[in-house]
């Protein structure tokens, strides 16, 4: 018995022992747990970049703080209450960290609401209020530092939080009159007191207004924006019914419409933190044009906009390719519709304007590219304003370029009636190929015995004409350079023709294309006097732009030789880099394409479509440079 009351007195005690060692071998295994290990490459970056705004976590930022006042756990509990019992200590101590922190946890909340939700509208507003205080409020302590990531971390939930709100104002139909518009916070509500609209047209002149974040740019090789405060929107505008027509034909394209950049800003007109009204907490929103500006200035600060020119233009030609197929392009009936000089941006008397004309079976949307890359360069965008040429190519070159050279006068008489603006007195042509040559006939001149010598009919039989066809043979072969046209630039432009128009291109073009029956009238009413054998009754043969592109043609027997009366630049495409004897872009050869004593002349590796590669884009950015110092 001795031995084994022994044996369990040695027991127990060595059961004691290590039940007293236990808690010590859990701490030092605890401590144990403290280490250090390496990130992964980027995610470290990653990790500090996060915030509420881009993703479904907290940035390390507010969720340093809560965990710090032991409210991390509450948080994900009781959300609201965390917030609202810290909006009161905001309003007590006026921390301007804490504003930050507060926008945060509104946006993050709002993210798991639908937009039905009654909060949904409360959350954003309020993290759009509570940013703005961060960012502005001259009673927030202490001053914002520009440095800080609260402040970025501000700015960017500032930026998404106004986009949240216009979706929800569009979804509830509140855009056309924003001062309707009242939006709940979390003390009080956000009350529109009006709008500063800075565009050409009102909110009501839109169909709809869609948020520029919302859209993934395709087939552009480079998105245009700047990052700054504010929310970049697209304004698509409706058909302008009450507007006057003689504009209305310019700044609206038929069958497609016009989409507009803007940037949205709401600024707060009193305090937040000073608000003693719980009731309204009075704004106003703006809407700025950045086509005409780079920043905005709020309390003589002047702060760099946020805006976005490219998914606009992305936006008006995803709207155009979904209304036509791709014959519609070899069409003159719809191209016929939609002939006209187009201003891609409103109107702007202290700008220049650029007007780009495309070439055969093509649209004005191929300059697109070009113009979006033209607007990314600061100097540019104040100097230039942007317009397109769309006309029918089926037509004959003549026709066409009678029209543009029309349509130009008719232009100027509309928004500069008492030619006031010297800037339309420095107007640049850019053309591709046909375009190029309906470029070159609006700055060279011509009469009509050249064209009726060429052809081989006698004088006697122009006096043999009606009046009506005299009057639109001299608009077609009689005129001079068009006087407010200071410099033109020739994209592959075929001045001398290309062989292709009398092979297959040539064929291909002449089976896929419709003339208008407006064209074909005139010229079923004048080819009897034009044609070698004036007295024929036969069956009018249709004549087809195209035609013109012929090298042994008649336009380019008397057009060949013109000389442009303005400074003009050449860029030629070359697609293999060879020996000048066989340079060519597989269309037009570089015999074609050249003329004597250009201001400059480049070749750019190419085929035909040299006009959207971007050693073009930065050539024509050069030469536009070139011309405002001239």
């Amino acid at each position: 018995m001795s031995i084994r009351a022994n044996r369990s007195k040695s027991v127990f005690q060595t059961m004691k022992f290590y039940f007293w060692l236990l808690p010590i071998l859990i701490s030092i295994l605890r401590c144990a747990t403290y280490s250090t290990s390496s990130y992964s490459q980027f995610e470290q970056e990653k990790l500090v970049n996060l915030s509420g705004v881009s993703s479904n976590k907290l940035s390390l930022l507010t969720t340093r703080y809560l965990k710090s006042n032991d409210l991390y756990d509450k948080f994900k509990e009781s959300p609201l209450v965390v917030i609202y019992d810290l909006d009161y200590e905001l309003m007590a101590n006026k921390s301007r960290n804490l504003a930050y922190y507060l926008s945060e946890l509104c946006y993050f909340t709002g993210n798991s609401l639908d937009m039905e939700d009654p909060q949904f509208a409360k959350m954003y507003a309020s993290a759009l209020v509570y940013s703005y205080t961060y960012l502005f409020d001259k009673k927030a302590t202490p001053s914002p530092d520009p440095f800080s990531a609260e402040f970025r971390f501000a700015l960017f939930t500032y930026n998404r939080s106004l986009a949240q709100l216009v979706r929800f104002a569009k979804k509830n139909r509140k855009l056309t009159n924003v001062t309707d518009l009242s939006l709940p916070l979390i003390r009080g509500t956000l009350q529109m007191l009006g709008a500063e609209v800075e565009t050409a047209w009102r909110p009501q002149n839109f169909l709809q207004i869609e948020v520029a974040y919302d859209h993934r740019v395709k087939g552009f090789s480079n998105q245009i924006s700047k990052y700054g405060i504010g929310t970049p929107v697209i304004l698509n505008r409706k058909f302008p019914e009450n507007e006057p027509q003689e504009r209305t034909k310019y700044e609206f394209i038929n069958g497609v419409g016009q989409a507009y950049p803007a940037t949205a800003f709401v600024s707060l007109e009193e305090s937040y933190l000073e608000n003693k009204d719980l009731l309204n907490l009075p704004a106003k929103i703006h809407v700025y044009d950045p086509v005409f500006r780079d920043r905005i200035t709020l309390d003589g600060i002047s702060l760099p906009m946020e805006s976005d020119t490219t998914t606009p233009l992305a936006y008006m030609l995803k709207i155009a390719q979904q209304r036509d197929s791709l014959l519609a392009i070899f069409d003159g009936e719809t191209s016929m519709s939609r002939k006209g000089l187009y201003l891609v941006y409103p109107y702007h008397k202290d700008k220049i304007p650029v007007i780009f004309i495309h070439g055969l079976a093509s649209s004005p949307f191929i300059w697109f590219p070009m113009i979006n890359e033209l607007l990314s360069d600061p100097e540019i965008k104040s100097k230039y304003q942007f317009w397109v040429y769309w006309y029918p190519t089926v037509n004959p070159i003549p026709l066409n370029a009678a029209d543009f050279r029309d349509t130009l006068y008719d232009l100027r008489k509309i928004y500069d009636p008492k030619n006031e603006h010297k800037s339309f007195d420095q107007t640049v042509l850019i053309g591709h190929s046909m375009g190029g040559l309906i470029a070159k006939l609006s700055v060279t001149r011509s009469n009509k015995e050249q064209w009726l010598n060429a052809a081989e009919i006698p004088d006697s039989v122009f006096d043999t004409m009606s009046e009506e066809i005299k009057k639109e043979i001299r608009r077609l072969f009689d005129f001079e350079p068009v006087p407010f046209v200071k410099r033109a630039i020739f994209i592959a432009t075929p001045h001398k023709g290309s062989n292709l128009a009398e092979g297959i291109l040539g064929s291909i073009a002449r089976f896929l294309f419709i003339i208008p029956k407006e064209v074909t009238k005139k010229f079923e009413e004048g080819y009897k006097y034009l044609s070698a054998d004036y007295k024929k009754k036969d069956i009018v043969p249709k004549v087809y732009g195209v035609d013109g592109l012929a090298p042994k043609s008649l336009f380019m027997k008397v057009t060949g030789h013109y000389k442009p009366e303005v400074k003009f630049h050449s860029i030629i495409g070359n697609s293999k880099l060879v020996d000048l004897d066989w340079i060519s872009d597989t269309v037009v050869p570089y015999e074609s394409s050249h003329l004597e004593n250009p201001e400059s002349e480049m070749l750019i590796q190419s085929e035909h479509s040299v006009q959207t590669h971007l050693p073009t884009f930065l050539e024509v950015k050069r030469i536009l440079k070139e011309h405002v110092l001239h």
